[in-house]
């Protein structure tokens, strides 16, 4: 039965357009990701133009609340999804103009160049969020937020491993820009093919000082999740902390534990990430099982130990196998409340603020994300592994009590 209604929802062109877009806009953005990397550990001080991406490449989620404002302010919204395509194809084509210059200044223009492109793709998300809920059935929602999530999770891999061999084979920086943008054309040619199946009635904000966000999110939050919005954004911060502190964690555990789990350093890596994806992905395109049943605040108590049960694993009993097993259930779980989170929430926002809505909730869980997973990897190289578990675990039951506490708070 989870098959047939898998392959029912397969068949629908709106689905069909947004993953073929997905599936080439990841490609590209996935590939060029690792070779910026790469390009800036060519020059004279590494560490300080290898930092200056890893920033540039985290701060367009900061503008997520502005992109998803103009999201929904922007009338003719396809042809916009399409042009912004095209846009971001014309930047990378300008980029691999320039790129195997290789000069300080040429460096600071690709990461401006590639920062806009950014920009650009958080705007298009938006209209795409836009596109599910006017274009979407609510009870089909979840589902296809889940089966294009996992598309991405599927294709950023794949695009790191050919942007690494297209280095390895080349050394042609520009190469590279110009796959990218071949990519964006792609995906444009894709939505414009799919044209009428992603498009909206113009619902368009005149005033936007009359609909502030942040009372709907309130209100959304508390009948949704039955908590007060500042405790469930602040909890999935945490989360997203915990969750992305466990790969550069056991990247650096992996190098003294390699020899203990009878596996290669890389093979040990491989294994995690492909479990992880694995278990992404299955919690995005199944909907029949146990977790489907919970609620959201449910679904988040559940999300919250995940990662504290994994850091518990590395700090008392490494073992591969039950890492692997404490992975899959961090990425499972992931897979079923990031969708289920958006499809509900959906039912609940007005067409004229969806992108508004989701850019300031993206925007808001993911600004302590890079922070707070630094605070712990440095705790790691400066302390030990003892510590920066223990802090992990620690923020994790913080965020597991503050949880149950706010719902408590709420419901009397």
């Amino acid at each position: 039965m989870a098959v047939i209604n898998m392959l029912q929802l397969l068949r629908n062109r709106t689905l069909q357009t947004i993953l073929s877009a997905n599936f080439f806009t990841t490609l590209g953005v996935s590939l060029f990701n690792i070779i910026l990397l790469s390009y800036a550990k060519g020059f004279s001080n590494p560490h300080w133009f290898v930092s200056v991406v890893s920033v540039a490449t985290v701060v367009p989620y900061v503008f997520g609340g502005l992109t998803g404002r103009f999201a929904d302010q922007t009338q003719k919204k396809t042809n916009w999804l399409i042009s912004t395509k095209l846009v971001q194809a014309g930047l990378y084509l300008i980029l691999a103009r320039i790129i195997n210059q290789e000069t300080a200044w040429v460096f600071y223009i690709v990461v401006v160049i590639n920062f806009v492109s950014d920009v650009l793709g958080r705007y298009g998300g938006n209209l795409l969020t836009i596109v599910i809920q006017a274009r979407i059935a609510p009870a089909s929602r979840q589902q296809v937020m889940g089966v294009n999530s996992s598309v991405g999770t599927l294709i950023e891999p794949l695009g790191q491993t050919l942007g690494v061999l297209l280095i390895a084979q080349s050394h042609n920086y520009a190469l590279a820009g110009i796959i990218n943008a071949l990519t964006f054309i792609l995906a444009a040619g894709c939505l414009l093919i799919g044209r009428t199946t992603i498009k909206t009635t113009e619902t368009v904000v005149t005033s936007p000082q009359q609909l502030p966000v942040w009372p709907v999110i309130q209100r959304v939050m508390r009948n949704v999740t039955g908590m007060d919005a500042v405790s469930y954004l602040g909890n999935l911060m945490i989360l997203n902390v915990a969750t992305m502190s466990l790969d550069a964690i056991l990247n650096l555990k992996f190098i003294s534990l390699a020899p203990q789990l009878h596996v290669s350093y890389s093979v040990a890596i491989l294994l995690v990430n492909i479990v992880l994806i694995a278990g992404n992905v299955l919690g995005g395109v199944t909907k029949t099982t146990w977790f489907d049943r919970c609620s959201l605040y449910q679904l988040l108590l559940v999300a919250i130990l995940a990662p504290a049960l994994t850091y518990t694993i590395l700090l008392w009993w490494p073992r591969l196998t039950l890492i692997l097993v404490g992975m899959f259930a961090v990425g499972f779980i992931s897979g079923k409340l990031d969708p289920k989170m958006f499809a509900i929430m959906m039912r609940e926002v007005e067409p004229e603020l969806t992108g508004s809505f989701f850019g300031t909730i993206s925007s808001i869980v993911t600004l302590a994300a890079p922070v707070g997973s630094v605070g712990i990897v440095l705790l790691y190289n400066l302390v030990g592994t003892n510590a920066s578990c223990l802090l992990a675990i620690g923020l994790c039951l913080v965020a597991f009590v503050w949880a149950i506490y706010a719902h408590r708070s709420a419901s009397i």
